[in-house]
C-alpha cells in the first residue's frame, strides 16, 4: 500500500569510488542503497553501507518478508 510521495522503488549498486574505513580502521568497498517513488517527487534517499551492514539488512528484510506472507496466509484463511 502506498500514497503519493512514498518510497517504493529500491536499488544496490557498487561503485567502485565508494570506499570508506570500518571499524578496525579497514579498508572497505561500500554498497550504494537507493530508495525513490516513481514519480521523482521527493528526492532519492541514498545510503552508503558496508557488506557486513547490508548482510544484517537483507536478513532483517528476509524475515520481515517471511513473518508478512504468514501474516497473509493467516488472514486469507480466515472466514469472511
Amino acid at each position: 500500500m502506498s500514497s503519493p510521495g512514498d518510497y517504493h522503488l529500491l536499488d544496490a549498486a557498487i561503485e567502485p569510488g565508494e570506499i570508506d574505513h570500518d571499524d578496525d580502521g579497514l579498508l572497505c568497498q561500500l554498497i550504494t542503497v537507493t530508495m525513490t517513488d516513481d514519480r521523482c517527487w521527493m528526492h532519492p534517499a541514498i545510503a552508503h553501507i558496508t557488506a557486513e551492514q547490508a548482510r544484517e539488512l537483507a536478513f532483517e528484510l528476509l524475515a520481515l518478508a517471511e513473518h508478512a506472507d504468514q501474516i497473509t496466509h493467516a488472514r486469507r484463511d480466515q472466514p469472511r
